[in-house]
């Protein structure tokens, strides 16, 4: 049982993912809605990497089994998406949807469109990942978007609903920063689709609680999930760094890559969290985090804090 447990963990990463993939291609060429599919496809995903997590864990600590506030990872993944990757994407669909219709209107026409739809994707995945890169890192640095993408980062521990954990003002804020460009440069429709694909499909296997061995040339190339864990590290540095969605190439350029092979995660979750446990608080935690993150505040949270909430 162990050396089949140990041939899982090499296999379920790569499978997985390429059968959400292959699942979410069938679909397209049967004609199905995109949007409807990727919904269904990434469901699908959704309970299975749920199951996986039962059967295989890579830290018992961090089974969604107790997390009472996996109700309101739900919640926060339907109101970003308005229901996707159960979450995760109604707003990414309804967000490419758009860019379809603009893209026929206002589009700059410098998309390379002769390249084979294989070569766009990855042309799409390169643009996407360095204007991600930005986003993601510009949360981390300016204490005024932190307030937004804290939530995602407050949990003690990963598993699938951890996925879904962000504010609904993210969406947003994605759109301006990473979809609108790709709109304006013609990036044709079905792009979109394939790209909130590769999204939901890799965000969810990125912060899995699933056994999972690679090897270490692939933390070099891919956010594999302990490539993301250490980016949700409690500890500072560790979780300044791999900020990629797809890929670590900006990382390594920028100076931000850390090796999970040699800096093992320990705890996640953020030192003084000031964001409260009620989804409502959640909600408007953006909105009123100076009184929040107040020292007064602060100190009475850390005093009244459940470590199993």
């Amino acid at each position: 049982m162990h050396t089949v447990r140990r041939y899982a963990s090499w296999l379920v990463w790569p499978v997985l993912l390429g059968a959400f993939l292959a699942a979410f291609a069938l679909t397209q060429q049967l004609g199905f809605d995109p949007g409807l599919s990727l919904l269904a496809v990434t469901i699908g995903h959704f309970l299975v990497i749920m199951a996986l997590e039962l059967v295989m864990p890579a830290r018992r600590d961090w089974s969604w089994l107790g997390d009472w506030q996996a109700v309101n990872d739900l919640i926060h993944g339907a109101l970003l998406d308005v229901g996707g990757r159960l979450g995760t994407a109604l707003l990414t669909i309804a967000i490419v949807s758009l860019g379809a219709n603009l893209t026929q209107t206002t589009s700059w026409n410098i998309w390379p469109n002769h390249l084979p739809f294989l070569g766009q994707i990855l042309v799409g995945i390169l643009i996407y990942d360095f204007l991600d890169y930005w986003k993601h890192r510009a949360y981390h640095a300016w204490a005024w978007l932190w307030p937004i993408h804290a939530l995602h980062h407050n949990p003690t521990r990963m598993h699938i609903f951890k996925a879904g954990r962000l504010h609904f003002l993210e969406a947003t804020v994605r759109a301006l920063i990473t979809t609108a460009p790709l709109v304006i440069m013609g990036a044709p429709p079905e792009l979109f689709f394939w790209l909130a694909a590769l999204l939901n499909g890799m965000g969810d296997q990125n912060h899995w609680n699933v056994e999972t061995r690679f090897p270490r040339f692939m933390h070099f190339m891919l956010s594999t999930p302990q490539v993301h864990w250490l980016h949700h590290a409690k500890n500072i540095p560790d979780g300044s760094s791999n900020y990629g969605s797809f890929t670590m190439l900006y990382d390594h350029i920028f100076g931000t890559f850390r090796d999970p092979t040699y800096t093992p995660i320990q705890d996640v979750g953020i030192d003084y969290d000031p964001i409260p446990k009620n989804l409502f608080g959640q909600i408007i935690a953006p909105l009123v985090w100076p009184w929040l993150a107040s020292p007064s505040n602060l100190k009475s949270s850390a005093e009244g804090h459940n470590p199993h909430d």
